[in-house]
């Protein structure tokens, strides 16, 4: 009885989900040579998320990326992970683009 019980609670606190809520993708351009791509994510605890400010992250680290082009192809991801019991979970933007030298 009492591995049946920790068995029951240890598949209650490590079960998780994940969901991909969005997913935009723009026009891919015909030269695809250089792929940029860039991540932030955010842990958010009892459903209080003040802001989305992580996210700002990621356009300044594609910029960075390509300096001195135009990022284009750009797929964007939007998923929430939950963890422990849906108390825990983390949305992650993940973005990725093509570097294109001969425009600025």
């Amino acid at each position: 009885m009492k591995l049946l019980s920790f068995i029951a609670a240890a598949i209650i606190f490590t079960t998780g989900c994940a969901s991909v809520n969005s997913l935009s993708v723009t026009q891919i351009p015909a030269k695809r040579d250089k792929i940029v791509k860039s991540q932030a994510s955010k842990l958010i605890f009892l459903a209080f998320n003040f802001d989305n400010d992580f996210v700002e992250q990621v356009t300044d680290d594609l910029k960075s990326q390509c300096p001195n082009g135009k990022v284009s192809g750009i797929l964007t991801k939007d998923e929430t992970i939950l963890y422990f019991l849906f108390f825990v979970y983390k949305k992650q933007v993940t973005v990725t683009g093509y570097c294109d030298m001969g425009k600025a």
